[in-house]
C-alpha cells in the first residue's frame, strides 16, 4: 500500500496551476493551427471574404493559447488543498477534504494515461490534467517512490521544471 497524506504545499499548488493552463494553451493552439488550415483552404477554393470568419477565430483561439501558455503564476493559491491519496493493488482512492464536507473518488491505477514526475511531486493523469491526481513528496505516509513507479512502470514520464 501506498499513502500521501496532508495539505499540499503552495508551490505546488501554483505549479499545478501553470501545468493546468499550459496544457489547456497548447490545446487552443492546436485548434488555433485547424482553424487556420480551414481559412487557407477556405481562401483558395472561394472567392470574396469566406476565410476571414476562420482567420478571425485561429487569431483569437492563438491569442487565447498564447496568453494561457504564457501567462504569469499566481503568487499564491489560498484554498487548503488537503488530501489522501492510498494506492492499493490496482485501485487508487483519492480523498479530499473540504472543511465539512469530504469527497471520495475511487479509480482502476490501469486506467491513468501517464504519471508526470517532479522533483517536488506525481500528477497522476486519468483523462486530462485538470483532473489530476497530485501526489507530492513530502506528504508519503506508507509505501516508497520505487514502490509507485514500478506501480504505474511504462507510464511515467519526466516534467522539466521551469
Amino acid at each position: 500500500m501506498i499513502e500521501f497524506y496532508g495539505e499540499v504545499s503552495d508551490y505546488t499548488k501554483v505549479r499545478a496551476d501553470k501545468l493546468k493552463k499550459r496544457y489547456f494553451g497548447g490545446w487552443l493552439g492546436a485548434l488555433a493551427a485547424v482553424a487556420l488550415v480551414v481559412a487557407v483552404i477556405v481562401a483558395f477554393v472561394r472567392d470574396g471574404w469566406g476565410w476571414a470568419p476562420p482567420a478571425v477565430c485561429a487569431a483569437v483561439l492563438g491569442g487565447v493559447a498564447a496568453w494561457l501558455f504564457m501567462a504569469p503564476r499566481k503568487k499564491t493559491i489560498k484554498a487548503k488543498w488537503l488530501f489522501r491519496v492510498t494506492i492499493e493493488e490496482d485501485t487508487l482512492t483519492f480523498t479530499q477534504y473540504l472543511g465539512e464536507k469530504t469527497v471520495t473518488k475511487q479509480k482502476r491505477v490501469s486506467r491513468a494515461k501517464y504519471v508526470y514526475k517532479t522533483s517536488y511531486c506525481y500528477y497522476i493523469v486519468f483523462n486530462d490534467i485538470s483532473n489530476a491526481v497530485i501526489c507530492e513528496r513530502r506528504l508519503l505516509r506508507r509505501g516508497t517512490f520505487d514502490r509507485l513507479e514500478q506501480t504505474f512502470a511504462g507510464k511515467l514520464r519526466a516534467l522539466r521544471e521551469r
